[in-house]
C-alpha cells in the first residue's frame, strides 16, 4: 500500500504532463501561419493584463453569436480548469513545494515558459491573460490540495 501511495502521484503527474503537452503544443504542429514569422509573433502577443479576459466577459454579458459565447466560456473556464491538477500534483509529488510561495513561484515559472514557447514556436499565443487564468487554476488546485491534507489529518 505504501508503494502505491508513492508512485500514484508521480504517474498522475506524468500522464497530466503528457496530456498538457499535447493540448498546448501537439494539436497545432504542422500548421503554418499565412504571415511572416515576426508578424505572427507580434499579432499573437498580448502584454496588457485583462484585455483578453475583458473581451470574453463582454461576450458573456452580451453574446453577439452563439459560437462566440461558447468560445468565451471554453477559453475562460478552460484556461483555469486545465491547470487545477498542476496545483494539486506539484505539492503532492514534491514535498518542498508544499509551501505556498514555492509552489506559486515554480508554477509561475512553468506557465511563463509555456506562454513564451507557444509564442515563439508559433504553436499558440503569448497572452498575459492566459497566464493570469492558468495561475488562478493552479491556486485553486493548491487550495484543494491543502484542504485534502487538512481533511486527511482529521481522520
Amino acid at each position: 500500500m505504501e508503494r502505491f501511495r508513492l508512485w500514484l502521484p508521480r504517474v498522475l503527474l506524468a500522464v497530466y504532463a503528457l496530456v498538457m503537452l499535447w493540448l498546448l503544443f501537439g494539436q497545432r504542429l504542422g500548421m503554418q501561419p499565412a504571415v511572416s514569422y515576426w508578424e505572427y509573433v507580434s499579432w499573437s502577443l498580448n502584454l496588457v493584463p485583462f484585455r483578453t479576459i475583458g473581451e470574453y466577459v463582454k461576450i458573456l454579458l452580451d453574446p453577439p453569436m452563439a459560437y462566440l459565447l461558447r468560445h468565451a466560456i471554453i477559453n475562460l473556464a478552460g484556461n483555469v480548469a486545465m491547470f487545477v491538477p498542476l496545483g494539486v500534483l506539484l505539492p503532492w509529488v514534491f514535498p518542498r513545494l508544499r509551501r505556498f510561495s514555492r509552489c506559486l513561484l515554480v508554477s509561475l515559472g512553468l506557465l511563463v515558459l509555456v506562454e513564451v514557447t507557444q509564442l515563439f514556436t508559433l504553436l499558440g499565443s503569448g497572452d498575459v491573460d492566459d497566464l493570469i487564468l492558468n495561475l488562478l487554476g493552479v491556486l485553486l488546485g493548491y487550495a484543494l490540495f491543502r484542504l485534502a491534507a487538512r481533511l486527511r489529518r482529521r481522520t
